[in-house]
Formats: structure tokens, C-alpha cells, sequence
């Protein structure tokens, strides 16, 4: 099994989360690794990873509100992740084709979410 320390530790700070995540939850973005994002040029990963924060809360958020969750939020799933992902990749894709980094065109042709929709006008 893959070390899941950095993954973690980079999702926590991402999302604010000190609670810890759950290796299974995790796994869904394992393949991305500390290089993937140091190769990103700053504006990229910047907004890759307020995209994907933003997604994941906002997919918690209506799970919890649907469930009638009160007080604390529930943790995250691997579902809100994948949400994050579907941002992260939209927000990439957002920078005009010959604008983006070569790290950029290949996270996007290598992920395996779709991009999320932009916002409703």
C-alpha cells in the first residue's frame, strides 16, 4: 500500500481538515503527488487547489443538508473528493490551451473526472 502521508496531510490543509481522513476516502486522489503540484505553475496549483476545496465543501455541505446534519459537518467521502477533483479539473481548464503548462495538459488528459459544470448565469 502506498504511504498516504502526503496526500493527507496536503487534503488536510487544503480543505481545512483536522480531522484526519480515511485511507479509503483518500485513495481517490492518491495519484496525484507532491511533483504533479510543484510542477504546476503557482496560478495553477492556486486555483486547482481552491477549486478542489471549494467542490469537496460544497458537496459535503449538501449531503449534510439533505441528511439534516446539524453541528458539525460530516467528514469527508470519497464522493466529496471526486467533486473536488471534477473543480480542480475545471479550474484548469479555464486557462486558454496555450496558456497551460505542460503539467497542466497532462493532469487534464489524465484525469479520470470529468470537468464540473461552470457556474449557473
Amino acid at each position: 500500500m502506498n504511504d498516504l502521508s502526503w496526500t493527507k496531510k496536503t487534503l488536510g490543509d487544503a480543505l481545512g481538515e483536522d480531522r484526519g481522513l480515511e485511507d479509503h476516502t483518500v485513495k481517490i486522489v492518491s495519484h496525484i503527488d507532491e511533483d504533479d503540484l510543484d510542477e504546476l505553475r503557482r496560478n495553477e496549483r492556486e486555483a486547482a487547489l481552491s477549486a478542489f476545496a471549494r467542490g469537496a465543501r460544497q458537496s459535503r455541505d449538501h449531503r449534510a443538508a439533505e441528511g439534516g446534519a446539524e453541528g458539525d459537518p460530516p467528514p469527508y467521502t470519497a464522493e466529496d473528493l471526486k467533486e473536488g477533483m471534477r473543480a480542480a479539473r475545471a479550474a484548469l481548464e479555464f486557462e486558454p490551451a496555450g496558456a497551460r503548462s505542460e503539467k497542466a495538459e497532462s493532469l487534464i488528459a489524465n484525469c479520470a473526472f470529468p470537468p464540473a459544470p461552470g457556474p449557473d448565469v
